[in-house]
């Protein structure tokens, strides 16, 4: 939590009592202790970020938050191009219509990485008002 030093009677407060320490306080400005920036009259309300202390006292150590905006943009890759493979066996197997759910649970009986891959390729359209997996 951010602590504030009083400069009219050097005490020392939360942010969230600072208000308080105010009234009664007449003529009260603070300090803010990790950072050593001073704010009159109400401006400490506005101090939402400040230096963390590893920042403050190892400097050269101190690698900071990974801002995004700091980053140089990644250049983008180009998708590798589709190799035809042909079509898998299992579905040579297939006779008339059967489950879908039974036939992907077959495919992937030995691995899961195959179904992985079936689910990859299969191509759902609307033909005629029906739906055809390809």
């Amino acid at each position: 939590m951010v602590s504030f030093s009083c400069e009219v009677c050097n005490d020392t407060v939360i942010k969230k009592k600072l208000d308080q320490h105010a009234q009664r306080c007449r003529g009260a400005y603070f300090t803010c202790i990790d950072c050593s920036t001073t704010f009159q009259g109400t401006d400490y309300r506005k101090h939402t970020s400040c230096i963390s202390e590893a920042e403050k006292y190892e400097k050269g150590l101190y690698k900071g938050k990974n801002k995004q905006q700091q980053q140089p943009p990644k250049p983008s890759k180009q998708p590798p191009a589709k190799s035809t493979k042909p079509k898998s066996t299992i579905f040579n197997d297939v006779t008339g219509s059967q489950n879908l759910y039974k036939v992907l649970k077959k495919a992937s009986k030995d691995d899961s990485k195959k179904l992985k891959e079936i689910l990859k390729t299969l191509k759902i359209t609307k033909v005629d008002g029906k739906i055809v997996i390809e």
